[in-house]
């Protein structure tokens, strides 16, 4: 997997705690730019460290194993996660939630990383995933710490300023992400669009 379609992967995984971050953001009473960075870091730590954790997991038992076959049964695994993270961000894009914008006082770092665990779940899955594909870990750990600590304190500076009325584009704009990327995957398999006549990665 190159490094590009790692940060898109990342992207569309981060859209999740994206959308948490902005509808946190819509309730808050008054938000500055050091409180929703240090959100966005925590959200960051959180989610690398469970990326960490399902990639060793995956890797650490196939470190000594070269056979193709094995390898090519990884890659369909991993295309499964990544199709199925996607159809349930869609999924849930399509839920009615309620969530009223009701100003209150900061929800405190401790409540922070209760939202940063239960969002990391997903990304456990797709630690999995990556290690499946073998995957440079220090590389993956670096680019979703980035990316997931950007979009979180920029979600919550969105929702304080604007409100939350734009979560549902945003969580199929993940699913698409994640839904393509495992597609590819499965494509480049089989040699079919990204080796053929359409298109050359």
């Amino acid at each position: 997997m190159r490094l590009w379609e790692i940060i898109i992967v990342s992207v569309g995984l981060s859209l999740d705690a994206f959308t948490i971050a902005v509808c946190r953001g819509s309730t808050q009473g008054k938000l500055n730019k050091l409180t929703a960075t240090l959100v966005g870091i925590i959200f960051g730590l959180i989610q690398t460290l469970m990326l960490a954790a399902g990639m060793i997991i995956a890797i650490y038992p196939m470190l000594n194993i070269q056979n193709e076959k094995i390898i090519s049964i990884n890659q369909w695994f991993s295309a499964i996660i990544l199709i199925y993270l996607g159809i349930k961000f869609l999924k849930n894009s399509f839920k009615i939630n309620k969530y009223e914008e009701k100003r209150q006082e900061f929800f405190g770092y401790k409540y922070s990383m209760a939202l940063a665990f239960a969002t990391s779940i997903d990304t456990f899955i797709l630690g999995i995933g990556f290690g499946l594909l073998r995957t440079n870990l220090i590389t993956n750990m670096i680019v979703l710490f980035i990316v997931t600590s950007i979009l979180v304190a920029y979600g919550l500076w969105v929702g304080y300023c604007m409100g939350n009325k734009y979560k549902k584009q945003i969580d199929i704009c993940g699913g698409i992400i994640l839904l393509t990327i495992g597609i590819k995957i499965i494509c480049n398999y089989f040699n079919i669009i990204w080796r053929g006549e359409i298109f050359k990665c």
